[in-house]
């Protein structure tokens, strides 16, 4: 018998995890990126039940994620030849000695047994906990907020001055313009930017609140798709109070009459404001002025690019940004502290893990790298 031959369900466990000489490999290969990891693991534990290699034991018991190597088997194909098939963080690597063999003649063997055994390897698949990996959208919504207040911090307009003298000379009416156009350049920025922070400094409350549902949602309440659409659905204040009545792991009823739940309420009042953007002459108004023919005439006889301004920005303000921004953060402290302590860390961590995973089979959420791979009973 010799590689080109052999059948994977006549593999032997070796005598030794480690040629016998140091430096004595006969081969290393790296397998292509488009190899079918799933079924190669799947055809490797339906032989063997479970990663046996050295560097699996080095690891956590039962697998690390977040390891240098993941897994590893070591096997007998035939005769002397070793066989390790080792999951790292760049590749899949096979190592063999004991034998020459091409590296060619090693894919071709694994090719061979993934196709010959694939109904084995499509019920073995079957046994493994799937995850859907979800982005995150509250670290999503978290790393925005800082790169606009990032951003907000480097953006200072510098109104342009004008001499009112009766005479004005070419060059300072030049340098006027000039310093106009830098100037509506910067206020136009600073507008966008001042609206992104207070959008996604809501945008990240509101999703560290369904966070919170997702992970800690009793039991009952997802078994009926009707009453989890229901509560899911529900404002963010009735999210709120009823935390300890939708959620496990909560310690009693909120205090609604929190002062930082007043903040959100603002917070999230302008957010709607200026998110739904229908040009209503109350709510989005930032001035007045009239014509005559089409002669301008301002309030007052400030100049005109204060007025300006007022056209191109305030909504939000920067104080109205800055504001959303510490509420946000003030919003998910109140949140936290009705978390039991038993539970916080790790919701915690999860909260701040990105992607996070969903088992379809167990309807349960996780954190699939980090922490040994947490899981949480709730879930939607």
């Amino acid at each position: 018998m010799n590689i080109d031959t052999a059948d994977i369900a006549d593999a032997k466990l070796p005598s030794s995890p480690i040629p016998e000489k140091p430096g004595t490999l006969s081969g290393h290969t790296f397998l292509p990126d488009d190899f079918k990891e799933v079924h190669l693991y799947s055809l490797l534990k339906w032989r063997f039940q479970n990663p046996n290699g050295i560097f699996t034991f080095l690891g956590q018991p039962g697998g690390d994620p977040d390891g240098p190597f993941k897994w590893d088997f070591l096997f007998v194909p035939f005769g002397n030849l070793k066989l390790q098939i080792l999951r790292g963080t760049n590749a899949i690597e096979v190592w063999w000695w004991g034998e020459k063999v091409e590296e060619q003649q090693i894919i071709e063997y694994l090719k061979r047994n993934l196709k010959k055994y694939e109904k084995q390897i499509n019920d073995e698949v079957k046994t493994l906990e799937k995850y859907i990996l979800i982005l995150n959208p509250y670290v999503r919504h978290r790393n925005i907020v800082a790169l606009a207040k990032k951003e907000l911090d480097s953006i200072k307009p510098r109104k342009p001055s004008l001499s009112k003298e009766f005479k004005q000379h070419k060059k300072d009416l030049e340098k006027y313009g000039k310093q106009f156009q830098a100037y509506m350049a910067n206020v136009e920025r600073q507008a966008s930017v001042t609206l992104l922070l207070v959008l996604e400094s809501a945008f990240m409350a509101e999703s560290y609140l369904n966070l919170i549902y997702a992970f800690l949602l009793r039991p009952e309440i997802k078994k009926s798709k009707s009453i989890l659409q229901e509560t899911l659905m529900k404002k963010w204040r009735s999210k709120v109070e009823r935390l300890s009545v939708d959620c496990n792991y909560i310690n009693g009823n909120p205090d609604m009459g929190d002062s930082r739940l007043g903040d959100a309420k603002r917070m999230f009042d302008l957010r709607n404001k200026v998110a739904h953007s229908y040009p209503d002459k109350e709510a989005m108004k930032v001035g007045e002025m009239w014509f005559h023919h089409s002669f301008p005439i301002l309030p007052n006889a400030e100049p005109f690019h204060n007025f300006t301004l007022a056209l191109h920005n305030q909504l939000p303000s920067v104080e109205d940004a800055l504001f959303c921004s510490n509420t946000a953060e003030g919003f998910i402290t109140f949140l936290n502290e009705q978390i039991d302590e038993d539970v916080l860390d790790e919701f915690s961590f999860a909260s701040e893990s990105n992607p996070l995973g969903f088992n379809e089979a167990k309807n349960m959420y996780g954190v699939p790298f980090g922490k040994n791979a947490i899981i949480f009973a709730g879930g939607a």
